[in-house]
């Protein structure tokens, strides 16, 4: 995935395009060279970094190609690092005789980085951030570094004393609802009650897991099979090519994302475990947003990603002591609110996809890749440092405006309860469907519902509960 396109001409000059890919051109002087790995080199100097791109361009070289450019420089910074990335990315070995201190990979000024590990044959500090089969990078770009610097962890824990143990157990069984409607409101699937049980059961279980088998396969078919319908659970990951698109009416196929082709799934899915440890110590929100995000993109199921992608993004939060085993966040409430939002980060990486992988779709809706060996680094190496800014936004939303309006609902319907009470005894059930319905129609009873529900009720006690409620509510309606 490029984001940043460089070119030679006239004063240095940096432009922002309303897509975010940057456009920078410098000086004659900077010209690199005319040979691919001069520019190569060129890209590793001033260029954020892309695999991807690397992987395509070394593809089309040789052994020798390589050898030769380290040959002419075997101390040099920029040779070693060509060297170490064309056998990761190639799984190939060329000769080689270096000198020089050890080096990192990356620059962890600008990009978030793993522990180092010594590459003695390239004398390199290897800091990447997974491994050849799936490698994400996360740039250090302005945005994303304040936003880190937000304490939204301790802000959830002040919320959650504030409430209280009681209350917090209630708001936290209602946002296990609320998420679980969401989530499926973002897919535009149906969710009947067993679905509904079923999905709330697991994320009750939400920070309890092991995070050692947080991506195992045995697990996540364990939670693919109990999230959907029983004729769509899978045993393994996928063994079919799926895609995402929608049937027009002319009976020809959108295609939105073009998933990778099952023969990848295995080494995409050991690059993400890989990542999970490696990003040990990373801030939280980074490593959900490319846990969930990565596993979106890989699509190792027939159905269910979207849902277990936002269950992920719970659990890696979670396991990391970001929120208190069990507490989730509403962030798919978040997402849902503001399709907008997601559909752009998602789309922003179908688009390189598709404008990469060749396909063709049968009439029976079965897709052929024509082009794997040559596409693949558009899903092994993909840059999510955009994925990770929208997830910090997510959080910062849910944290400073949903998880205390969340909270402060429950309070009035509590209160709103209480004063009801003085005016009519009503058992249990009834009382919560007294407040429902009074909720969905701001605090008034209609004639309808009252014949059905409550014939019973004398018109001054109508009155009365009305009151009660609205009072309950009425500085939050001024606000």
């Amino acid at each position: 995935m490029v984001s940043h396109f460089s070119g030679i001409g006239g004063k240095r000059t940096c432009e922002t395009r309303t897509d975010g890919t940057v456009e920078e051109v410098f000086p004659r002087s900077y010209w690199p060279g005319d040979e691919p790995l001069d520019h190569v080199r060129f890209a590793l100097r001033y260029e954020p970094l892309s695999l991807d791109l690397l992987h395509q361009v070394f593809r089309n070289l040789s052994d020798r190609d390589i050898e030769k450019y380290i040959s002419a420089e075997p101390s040099g910074k920029y040779s070693r690092r060509i060297g170490f990335l064309y056998e990761f990315l190639c799984a190939r070995e060329v000769s080689a005789a270096v000198t020089g201190n050890f080096i990192p990979v990356l620059d962890d000024s600008r990009y978030f980085v793993g522990p180092e590990r010594l590459n003695h044959r390239w004398r390199v500090r290897d800091n990447l951030l997974g491994a050849a089969g799936f490698c994400p990078s996360v740039r250090k770009t302005p945005a994303v570094v304040k936003k880190l610097q937000v304490d939204h962890s301790g802000e959830i824990r002040r919320l959650a004393r504030q409430a209280g143990p009681d209350l917090l157990a209630r708001a936290i069984n209602y946002l296990y609802a609320k998420e679980t409607k969401a989530s499926f409101d973002i897919e535009r699937a149906t969710i009947g009650g067993s679905k509904m049980q079923r999905f709330l059961r697991v994320l009750a279980e939400v920070g309890l897991t092991d995070g050692q088998n947080l991506l195992d396969e045995q697990r996540l078919v364990l939670l693919q099979n109990l999230i959907v319908d029983s004729r769509y659970a899978n045993l393994a990951f996928r063994t079919d090519q799926n895609y995402i698109g929608r049937t027009l009416p002319n009976l020809q196929e959108q295609i939105h994302y073009v998933c990778p082709p099952p023969a990848l799934i295995k080494t995409l899915m050991a690059g993400l475990r890989t990542f999970l440890l490696r990003s040990e110590g990373l801030p939280a929100p980074l490593r959900a947003a490319v846990v969930s995000f990565g596993f979106v993109y890989i699509h190792p199921f027939d159905d269910g990603n979207g849902r277990l992608h936002r269950l992920l993004l719970h659990e890696t939060l979670a396991r990391d002591g970001y929120t208190d085993a069990g507490m989730v966040l509403p962030l798919s409430a978040g997402m849902a609110r503001d399709p907008v939002g997601y559909d752009k980060v998602i789309e922003g990486f179908s688009r390189t996809v598709l404008g990469r992988v060749q396909y063709e779709v049968d009439s029976k809706g079965c897709m052929t890749i024509g082009n794997v060996r040559e596409a693949e680094g558009v899903w092994r190496y993909p840059d999510l440092t955009a994925h990770v800014e929208y997830i910090l936004d997510l959080i910062a939303t849910t944290v400073r405006d949903d998880l205390p309006s969340e909270l402060d609902i429950i309070q009035r319907f509590d209160t709103a309860g209480r004063a009801i009470a003085e005016v009519v005894d009503l058992p249990s059930r009834r009382m919560q469907l007294m407040l429902k319905l009074l909720h969905q129609n701001q605090g008034k009873l209609s004639k309808t519902k009252l014949n059905q529900e409550f014939p019973e009720l004398a018109e001054r006690e109508i009155q009365a509960v009305e009151a009660a409620f609205r009072a309950a509510f009425q500085d939050a309606q001024r606000s």
